[in-house]
């Protein structure tokens, strides 16, 4: 299948190889089908000893995208979403997508049987990966199992997909290829120090003309922006199991009560009360929905290195 692929419009978050078959579920081209009746899902692993980037396409089933370990990132909806471990990302069927993931990571793609499972989102949606929602995924690999056990097994695994209740951190990309330039290096390289100024120099602009441009195409300012950039690969670190101390040193931030000061004006959370309400972990009592991103405040900190 043939898609028109769309440049990305932002980067989005969600507030979470050698294309080797497992032992269960042979890869299948697009187009086909993937789960056939009366199984209700398949889990494909994907391990990317080298950074690995998949053509775009679009699949019969609707797929969870998760990860276990490295940087994932899927380009859907004119969004790059980034899948750290603790999130996975549904999407619906037929949606054309691109599928990045750096060396060492582990990529799992669940496909769910549209004709046998009630799930209808119609678009992107964050799924929190708990514990018990990952291990179910992987023992259905297993290929010793009766099928009635199997079924058993499955369904519950559809039961535990619910969408994560948190607003996702939504970074606009600016469409001017100048200021597409200094994005991709800053997301490269979030900790970079570089001031506007310096910027504009690179690309033979004044500072302000830089500032002015990106205000325009982006609706924040730079400083902004980086600090948007800033928590999202903050998130990535923290989902992977780093202390915020030393993601925040990473990043820059000399006191760590800055960084999450930031954090909370990004997200409406500090980092561990946001990743309680996307983790899953607690479900008997329902989260309330959280607010969406504010955009974060662009007053200097002596422990920051500050963009004018």
């Amino acid at each position: 299948m043939t898609v028109k692929r769309q440049e990305p419009s932002s980067v989005r978050l969600w507030g979470a190889p050698t294309l080797e078959p497992d032992a269960w579920t042979e890869y299948v081209p697009t187009g086909n089908r993937q789960v056939d009746d009366p199984w209700l899902l398949t889990t494909g692993t994907f391990a990317t000893p080298e950074p690995m980037e998949w053509e775009e396409m679009a699949h019969h089933e609707p797929e969870l995208l998760w990860s276990s370990t490295g940087n994932v990132t899927v380009e859907a909806a004119g969004h790059l979403w980034l899948v750290p471990p603790t999130l996975g990302i549904w999407l619906p069927s037929g949606m054309p997508h691109r599928v990045r993931a750096s060396a060492g990571a582990i990529t799992y793609a669940t496909y769910l049987n549209p004709s046998l499972i009630q799930i209808s989102w119609p678009t992107v949606t964050g799924i929190p990966m708990s514990a018990l929602l990952r291990e179910i995924l992987l023992h259905n690999q297993r290929t010793s199992m009766p099928d009635t056990e199997r079924l058993r097994l499955q369904q519950v695994g559809v039961d535990l997909l619910k969408p994560a209740q948190a607003a996702s951190l939504d970074i606009p990309l600016p469409k001017m290829p100048e200021l597409r330039l200094v994005a991709e290096r800053i997301i490269a390289d979030p900790a970079d120090n570089r001031t506007t100024e310096e910027w504009a120099r690179e690309l033979g602009l004044s500072g302000r003309t830089l500032m002015r441009w990106f205000q325009r195409d982006t609706g924040v300012s730079l400083t902004q922006w980086r600090i948007l950039v800033r928590v999202r690969s903050a998130l990535i670190d923290i989902a992977a199991g780093r202390p915020v101390v030393s993601v925040s040193r990473r990043l820059g931030y000399a006191n760590p009560s800055t960084f999450i000061d930031l954090f909370r004006q990004v997200t409406g959370h500090t980092p561990a009360a946001y990743f309680r309400s996307v983790s899953g972990l607690d479900d008997s009592t329902p989260l309330p929905l959280a607010p969406r991103p504010r955009t974060p405040s662009t007053t200097p900190s002596a422990s920051t290195a500050t963009v004018s």
